[in-house]
Formats: C-alpha cells, sequence, structure tokens
C-alpha cells in the first residue's frame, strides 16, 4: 500500500493564511502536472470562507493527496488456443481430414474431464497453396485447412493436461495461453478503502502538522482497475504429447486501485 501527498509546506502556510494577495479559487481543478520522471508537483488551493459551512468554522483551505493500493488475487481461469492444420492435393481432401482430426480432438478434450470446460471453434480457414515454375507461371500445388479452437478451464492446474490432450489427438498448433480470474470485485473494493485509508492518513498528518483538523472530503477521484488477462509467454513451450502434463505456472493477478482526495482543512486545533 503506498501513499503519496502532493503538498508544499511553504506554499500551503500561504494558501491557508489568506492574506487577500491570491484570488479565490473558481471551481477548476488542479492543472496537470508536466511530464518528466515522475515528479508530483504541489497542489495548493484557496478557497473563499464563505464557501465552507458553519461547521466548518472558517476552515481556510484544503490540501490534496494520493493515495494506491495493491491486492493479489489467485488466477481460476485458463484459456488455451490451438488449432488442427492439414494439407492435401485437392481442397475436399484437405477439410475432410481438418474435420477428422477436430472431432477427434474435441471428443478427447470433452471426455478428459476438465472441470468446466468451454469450447469455442474459430477461425476456420481452406487456402490454395502456390508454386511457381517456368516463366514465373503459379500453379495450385495443393489445399491447407486450419481450423482454430479455444478451450477455458477453471481448474488453472489442469491447462497442461488439456494441451497434451489436444495435441494427442490432433492439434499440431498452440496459438496461445492466458490467465484471468473470474471475480475480482472483492479485491476491487479491498484495494479502494486501502487507497483511500493510505490518502486520508496522509491528509491528517499534514493538517495536524500545520495545527488544523482534517475537514471533510471535497472530492474523490480514481478507482481500481479490472485487470485483463494475463498471457504466456510461448517461446519455449514445445508441443509434445507425453504421460506427463505439460508443465504451466499460472501465477497471481494484481489489482491495483489509485485515489486523489482533497479534504478541507477544518479548524484549528487547540492550545496552538
Amino acid at each position: 500500500m503506498r501513499s503519496t501527498a502532493t503538498f508544499s509546506l511553504g506554499t500551503l502556510l500561504t494558501a491557508v493564511t489568506l492574506t487577500g494577495c491570491a484570488p479565490a479559487a473558481t471551481g477548476q481543478g488542479p492543472a496537470s502536472p508536466p511530464a518528466g520522471d515522475g515528479f508530483q508537483p504541489p497542489r495548493v488551493y484557496e478557497v473563499p470562507l464563505e464557501s465552507f459551512g458553519e461547521d466548518d468554522q472558517g476552515a481556510p483551505g484544503f490540501v490534496e493527496v494520493q493515495g494506491s493500493a495493491e491486492i493479489s488475487v489467485p488466477a481460476d481461469l485458463a484459456t488455451v488456443t490451438f488449432a488442427v492444420e492439414t494439407r492435401a492435393v485437392t481442397a475436399a481432401d484437405a477439410a475432410a481430414e481438418n474435420a477428422d482430426l477436430m472431432d477427434a480432438v474435441l471428443r478427447s478434450l470433452r471426455g478428459g474431464g476438465f472441470a468446466r470446460l468451454r469450447l469455442e471453434t474459430f477461425g476456420y480457414a481452406l487456402r490454395p497453396e502456390y508454386s511457381f515454375g517456368e516463366n514465373r507461371v503459379r500453379t495450385i500445388e495443393g489445399y491447407t485447412a486450419v481450423n482454430n479452437v479455444q478451450a477455458t478451464v477453471s481448474d488453472v492446474d489442469a491447462v497442461g493436461g488439456v494441451i497434451d490432450a489436444a495435441i494427442a489427438s490432433g492439434a499440431n498448433r498452440i496459438g496461445s495461453i492466458s490467465f484471468d480470474t473470474e471475480d475480482t470485485s472483492e479485491a476491487r473494493t479491498r484495494a479502494l478503502a486501502e487507497a483511500v485509508e493510505a490518502a486520508t492518513a496522509e491528509a491528517q498528518t499534514i493538517a495536524r502538522s500545520l495545527g488544523y483538523e482534517l475537514g471533510p472530503a471535497l472530492e474523490v477521484r480514481g478507482g481500481a482497475e479490472r485487470p485483463s488477462p494475463r498471457p504466456m509467454d510461448m517461446a519455449g513451450l514445445a508441443m509434445r504429447a507425453e504421460a506427463a502434463p505439460t508443465p504451466i505456472e499460472p501465477g497471481e493477478r494484481t489489482v491495483r486501485a489509485r485515489v486523489s482526495v482533497r479534504f478541507a482543512l477544518g479548524p484549528e486545533l487547540p492550545g496552538l
């Protein structure tokens, strides 16, 4: 959990005295920070005293802080795409052989006992293969048929077995592997709460250091992301059909939240 307070003590002290030398805020937000090495410039605001309610006791200004948090969640969905590719002299033979192999692949996967298996075929293609003879004359040598399948399982540890079963029954190309988390709502809620807590703690420290109580939150911006599926690097993944499952490590997903909160500065602390 991380938090960043965007303030400058010298500038903030000038803002809270409200000497009348600076104009009142017009309701517009702070200027966008300049591009650079990631440093956040001070964000200090002056507002007219009458813009606060009676309970604010003439609070002199407000400060903006930032908070962030990260929550790790395990992946519980695995998706693998693979294809059956066949070649033959005629288009009919290429298509027929491809259909037979794909049928065997689908039957093998459906009978493999994989939890909550979902299968979807997509991207079927049948194309001629050309060669060039004398005088660069192009002739058709044969045809290639390609049929793609996407398999999704809720048991992420079984994805290696899904790959091996597909290859053993006729699949000859692995397209991609990715991992996802089906429901990240709880993690997003926790990350948001921790980000707001971090920002509030920073704001309280700033306010008390200046001799003020922390007032109410005036504006909150930000939120928690919904992480996209994490693809696996396919380099080095050899297509093989062995008794032992192909080893695949699903890892974890990271839900990140970031908020920016403006707090009013409340009444002066007693005794200061």
